[in-house]
């Protein structure tokens, strides 16, 4: 998946102007400053600059970087590609690819590039934060901390560096550090969403919901379309006993992802409650395979009673096995395998055998 062209963009067009290029024709270059805000001017500059100078592997560059803010990743890619090999592999034309390639999600393509634009002695903080994602996403913690800090030695308030610093920490299980670094990022650029998503996050799981409600808030304005930010917004909801509202809101969360587990479970155990086992067992079914849940108990009851109520006997018979097997102390699960035994292996009586004999037969 694609995930927030829009985040690395940002850093690739303020590094721009401090790019050195083997520039062939000038003269043809364009002022990008001038347009700089203006993405659909400044691809038409781009594109007659080019007509006019087709062999300038910067101006190729500077278009990739264009069409990757207007998402046209394809062409992106085309045009990155391009200005490599006029370049003769230049440093910060790999960069652009690596760029274009991490935005294709393509981590395994994108990294390689962007060491090789290290080693060829571009030093940039774009390109340090960078590879922090790039080793973030491969969860190689220590090495993704390594290029934050580095990013941070050249680029002490990139907001980037401290939100990718703040991802770090979070994921080897700092939070404290982590909800501080974030707000450093904010700091820096108070619209950034990205912060605010992973703020309001963390606030919920601390379960300090009132703090998390103005980043959810200004987030989700943002990003509506940020299935993690809605599933939040229907924590905070149940916490303020809105129960339509926190339902809509996990709805809204799995119609954008529908692999997300933490939704699915609360609209199942909501349908499950309703009475309305068949939707139950449509999300429930879902996150079976999810490490968290299958060993969860509270979720196997779930699971089990949708199978039973919707006449599903040997499935809820083996769903009670497993959780016995997860505790052998639970005399519940010990009274619904004896109950489930005899529904299963009872006798159909004579009439049902006959019918069903006769439908077998059509």
């Amino acid at each position: 998946m694609v995930r927030n062209v829009s985040l690395m963009l940002l850093v690739l067009l303020m590094s721009l102007s401090s790019c050195d290029f083997e520039e062939g024709n000038k003269e043809q270059m364009v002022n990008l400053q001038e347009v700089k805000d203006d993405p659909a001017a400044q691809l038409q500059n781009l594109n007659a600059a080019i007509e006019n100078s087709k062999r300038d592997g910067s101006l190729y560059a500077r278009r990739a970087v264009v069409l990757l803010q207007k998402s046209n990743l394809e062409q992106a890619l085309q045009d990155a590609e391009e200005a490599v090999r006029l370049t003769k592999k230049e440093p910060y034309t790999l960069f652009v690819k690596a760029q274009v390639l991490r935005a294709m999600g393509k981590p395994e393509e994108a990294l390689p590039l962007a060491l090789t634009a290290e080693r060829n002695s571009y030093q940039s903080a774009s390109l340090y934060v960078l590879l922090g994602e790039l080793y973030l996403q491969r969860k190689e913690y220590k090495q993704a901390m390594e290029y934050v800090r580095k990013a941070q030695e050249l680029s002490p308030a990139d907001e980037f560096a401290f939100y990718y610093k703040g991802r770090v920490q979070e994921a080897t299980g700092d939070s404290a550090k982590a909800l501080q670094n974030y707000k450093l990022a904010l700091e820096q650029a108070p619209d950034f969403m990205q912060p605010q998503r992973e703020l309001a996050a963390l606030l919920v799981g601390k379960g300090e919901f009132y703090a998390a409600k103005p980043y959810l808030q200004s987030a989700i304005k943002k990003a509506p379309e940020d299935a993690k930010l809605w599933y939040n917004k229907g924590i905070v909801y149940q916490v303020d006993q809105k129960q339509d509202s926190a339902m809509q809101a996990f709805a809204k969360a799995v119609s954008i992802n529908d692999t997300l587990s933490g939704a699915q479970y609360k609209l199942g155990v909501h349908q499950l409650t309703l009475g309305n086992n068949e939707e139950a067992l449509e999300h429930l079914e879902k996150i079976y395979h999810n490490k968290k849940y299958k060993l969860n108990q509270e979720y196997l009851i779930k699971l089990a009673t949708a199978y039973e109520r919707t006449g599903l006997y040997t499935k809820a018979l083996t769903t009670y096995e497993r959780l016995l097997k997860i505790d052998p102390t639970a005399t519940y699960a010990n009274r619904s395998i004896a109950r489930l035994k005899y529904k299963v292996e009872r006798p159909i009586p004579d009439s049902a055998a006959v019918r069903l004999q006769e439908q077998i037969e059509r």
